[in-house]
Formats: structure tokens, sequence, C-alpha cells
């Protein structure tokens, strides 16, 4: 694992002595860990001796490879001061958690007193699930590579975050290079072509630019021996929530003012509609986003003795007038009729949407209805024909 690779970009370093006095000569040891990176990664540090505030935090997570944080910012004995702090600690982790970025807590506390105080967001009996990192200072005088790779070879997230980010900085840089080389009005171009077309540019070229980075990603850069262990202390519970979460875009994820195929809306008693009109349809042109008219199948919910019923290695047995969703909306199995179709205008349902299924699934959906449309039946073959 080059982790020299995977960890580059701006580091982020949080500790006290900073503040005290700058120096190596303190004695203190974060200045040598510090300067072994930056001497061995060529990684730039960015130095602070508090836990930054307001759009700080948010400019600085989202641009952190990772971070360096010593658990105590305040002065021995502060009883105040130490409450105030720990309760920041553990909002900044909280923060830092929401933009996924590794924070390494380098300390000379007592790592059981750590790991009690972030409880809430440290798992003890899992360590390969957390974000964080515990180590005291003295214990990295030897330097810091090794307990990093082998954190990261034990955190399948973390190690697949950082080797996709690589490859995808690598692509991005690539597609907007080659863009600007034949024209640096690229994006007008396509804007205009957008708006002339009638359709949303900026969704379009939200679209445009992700298809294209796409493209040019390396798809072969995981590594098998960090990601084809032993996943038997996963529960079926959150295999369900894994799987809806790589399929299913919760509502508050969704742009307000987008429509498109795979929305999904609610109906009383565990029932749905999947919209499955084409997203160029989904578009407002000369009417209202409220008054557009979306074509939606009716679906329902399906219990775990059904679900074991039409299983089948890997796949379900369907008709050719359904198609079914594993693990769909509230990690709910949900089958879809293509016998019944639902013509609704937007501002009828609007407040029902719960989400929107994605690509591949809802692509799945609309060739199957497509070729339910079309189906022509054979004449029943005689049973004397056969016995």
């Amino acid at each position: 694992m080059n982790i020299k690779y995977l960890m580059s970009g701006i580091a982020v370093v949080i500790d006290d002595a900073y503040e005290k006095d700058g120096s190596a000569d303190s004695g203190d040891k974060i200045f040598e860990l510090v300067k072994s990176i930056e001497n061995e990664w060529k990684i730039p540090f960015y130095r602070t001796h508090k836990i930054p505030s307001g759009e700080m935090v948010n400019n600085l997570l989202q641009s952190a490879s990772f971070i360096l944080l010593d658990w105590k910012l305040w002065p021995s004995g502060a009883t105040d001061l130490e409450r105030d702090g720990i309760a920041k600690n553990i909002n900044f982790l909280k923060q830092a958690k929401d933009y996924f970025v590794p924070v390494f807590i380098f300390t000379n506390e007592s790592q059981d007193d750590i790991t009690n105080k972030i409880s809430e967001l440290y798992d003890k009996d899992n360590p390969e699930k957390n974000f964080i990192f515990i180590k005291n200072k003295a214990e990295l005088a030897s330097g810091i590579s090794e307990p990093i790779r082998d954190w990261l070879q034990g955190n399948a997230s973390v190690y697949t975050l950082k080797t996709w980010e690589q490859t995808f900085y690598k692509a991005k840089r690539s597609l907007f290079s080659s863009m600007y080389g034949k024209s640096p009005d690229w994006p007008k171009v396509f804007w205009k072509a957008y708006t002339d077309d009638g359709v949303a540019p900026s969704s379009s070229m939200t679209h445009l630019i992700n298809d294209s980075v796409l493209g040019r990603m390396e798809t072969g850069l995981f590594k098998e021996e960090y990601l084809s262990s032993n996943i038997s202390n996963i529960s079926s519970e959150e295999i369900k929530s894994i799987i809806t979460e790589a399929s299913f875009v919760q509502k508050e994820n969704l742009s307000g003012n987008e429509l498109r195929a795979g929305d999904l809306f609610k109906q009383p008693q565990g029932k749905y509609l999947l919209n499955i009109r084409p997203d160029c349809d989904c578009v407002p042109r000369s009417n209202d986003q409220e008054d557009i008219e979306l074509y939606c199948i009716k679906g329902e919910r399906i219990g775990a003795s059904e679900i074991e019923r039409l299983y089948d290695k890997g796949h379900f047995n369907e008709r050719v007038s359904e198609s079914i969703v594993f693990a769909g909306h509230d990690n709910k199995t949900i089958k879809f009729n293509f016998r019944e179709l639902r013509l609704a205008k937007y501002s009828e349902i609007k407040d029902q949407r719960v989400g929107r299924l994605t690509h591949p699934h809802i692509t799945r959906i609309q060739q199957r209805y497509s070729s339910y449309l079309q189906r022509q039946g054979l004449p029943r073959i005689p049973e004397e024909a056969i016995t």
C-alpha cells in the first residue's frame, strides 16, 4: 500500500504546542512528528493551536487529506476549560465525520479515557469501522507510516475513499485541462446548447461533467488484498442498508426543482408510485414544472416469505409484467406491477416523493417495461404434442 500516494494533499495539525512555542526546541513530540511526515511524504501542513470555528471549519475539512489532533488543548487542572475543550473536540470530530476526513488523535492522555468520551463516534468492539485513529505520541517515535498503514488496511471505507479520491482527481484534471485546451469557453458552448434545447442547463452541465469524468477514471485501482477479507461480522440489516444507500437517493439529497425517471412517491399502506418517464420529458419547457405529467407504475412492499420464494442465486424470478427492487426505500423490497400505470401531474404527488432510484436499477425497469408493452404471446402448445 502506497501511503504517501493515498494520503497526499494538505494535512492539518491542531496542537496547543504551536501557541506555546512553535519550535521543536520545546521538546513536544508533535513537532518531530509533523516534520517527519513533511520530509518523508512531501506533504504540506496547516498548523493551528486551536479548533477552527465558523466557515474556516468547512473550508478546512473540505480540503484536508487527514487531520492530526492533539486531544488536550487546555491547561492542566482547568476544569471549566477542559469541559469546554472536550465538547469542542467532539463537535469537531462530528464535522470531520460528515466530510469523511480521517482523524489521527495523538495524545499523552489515556487512550481508554478518550474513547470513553467519544463513545458515540468510536466503536471499541469494531475498531476497523472507525474513522478515528488514536495513539500516544511517545509510541510514534519510530515513525508514522506503519501504524497508519495498518489502520488503513483494517478500515475498508477509508482505504476505498482515499484510493478513489486519487483516481478521481486525476480524471478531473485530465477532463478540465483537455477541455480548456480546446477552448476556455467550453462551458458557455454547452450552456447555450442546453438553453436552446429547452432543458435545465445547470443539471445538464452537471451530468455532462460527471459522465466525462467517469469515462476517464481508472477502474482497476482497488487491490483485492484490502477488500476481500471475511465480512461475517456484517448483519443482514447492515447489508440491506448499504444496498439501499448505493441504489437509492433520499429525498433530502435531491434537487427540489429537478424531476427524473426513478423518482419514487410513497402511497398509503406500503404502496408506491415510480416515475418511468424519460428524463428529457420531465424537463419543464413551455409549461410549468407543476404541470408535468409523470408516467408512474404502481408498486408495493413484499414480505420476507415472498422475498425468499422469489430469490434465486443472486436475483429474483420475475414475471414479464413485474420488476422487483431489493432494499429500496427504507430498506424494504418493492415489487412493481407493469399492468398498473398511472398518469399523475407532479403537483398532485410532489409532497409524497421520498427519493430516487438510480441507474442501473431504474434503467432496467424502463427496459423491462418497454419489453412488456411490446410483448407478443404465442399460441399454447397442446399437451398431447409433448406427452
